[in-house]
């Protein structure tokens, strides 16, 4: 990854994370100030998203530094692990949130609705910007996408808080605040998910979803001369690489470097492969895989 590049998505984590820690201090302030259990649970919630997008920074830190020559493939995992820890948060701040919900519906609580209208229009501002700092590399590393998910969310938790503020200080409806919380964990739940599941993928090394394995596989066979194949094996180096390891079987006349580096090509060309390691065989009999072939 270019250094220019990597540079400016350190800067977008540094502001997110400033940003953010400011908005929370706000929050603990007019909290105070107003009596707001509401916006004070809310800033509780968003030091845990604070947290979240340090962890993905430190993942992505960790993942251009230089590892130990018994780290063959260095930290790049790290990022993996980051997005899962991340996904974990998402979870864990849902919780928080129903849990603050239900409590109200149960016990309603005079709320300070104009205080609460004027600090998430600023959160929605605050989230909103942070959360655009991370959508242009949001598709490339689910790392940053699970960054980018935590910002938007917040905004979008901010337009309830909003919602909510407006209504009860038109119709005193206390129980729209928890209500409008419930709705708000609901969609934290199945927009996280997918997070959840990719990143956990990817540490027990599945295909990533970006590789179409029956594709490939169709790929790999269709090439000129090839006899057969096995022990193939592809894995997650990082969030934004893929390896790949394969054996192939070809006839002896065609036992040489251009046949692997013209399927080497071809897959590159149609897969978002980083490293590719091709050995190359002669067809004998009653062949097994030393390990489990796809």
């Amino acid at each position: 990854m270019p250094h220019s590049h990597t540079h400016n998505i350190n800067k977008r984590f540094l502001w997110g994370i400033f940003l953010n820690l400011a908005f929370i201090i706000v929050e603990c302030i007019f909290g105070i100030k107003s009596n707001s259990v509401a916006l004070l649970a809310d800033a509780m919630h968003n030091a845990g998203d604070v947290l979240g997008l340090f962890v993905a920074w430190l993942g992505y830190l960790l993942a251009q530094k230089k590892a130990p020559a018994k780290f063959t493939y260095g930290f790049k995992n790290a990022t993996i692990i980051a997005a899962f820890i991340n996904a974990i948060l998402l979870f864990v701040a849902v919780g928080g949130i129903s849990w603050e919900a239900f409590q109200r519906l149960d016990q309603p609580q005079p709320i300070a609705s104009e205080v609460i209208i004027l600090v998430a229009t600023f959160g929605v501002f605050i989230n909103g910007l942070t959360a655009y700092f991370f959508f242009q590399d949001r598709h490339n590393d689910i790392n940053i996408k699970g960054a980018f998910l935590h910002m938007l969310l917040d905004a979008i938790i901010s337009v309830g808080v909003i919602v909510g503020g407006l209504l009860i200080f038109w119709k005193s409806w206390s129980w729209i605040d928890p209500a409008i919380s419930l709705l708000i964990a609901g969609i934290i739940i199945l927009s996280s998910w997918k997070l959840f599941k990719e990143s956990l993928d990817l540490m027990l090394l599945a295909v990533p979803t970006a590789i179409n394995l029956e594709k490939l596989k169709e790929m790999i066979l269709q090439h000129p001369g090839l006899v057969a194949y096995h022990d193939l094996h592809i894995w997650p180096i990082s969030t934004t690489e893929v390896a790949l390891s394969v054996h192939l079987e070809v006839m002896p006349e065609l036992f040489t470097e251009q046949f692997s580096y013209s399927l080497e090509k071809i897959l590159k060309a149609n897969f978002p492969l980083s490293h590719i390691t091709i050995q190359l065989e002669t067809p004998t009999k009653n062949k097994k895989c030393e390990t489990n072939c796809l």
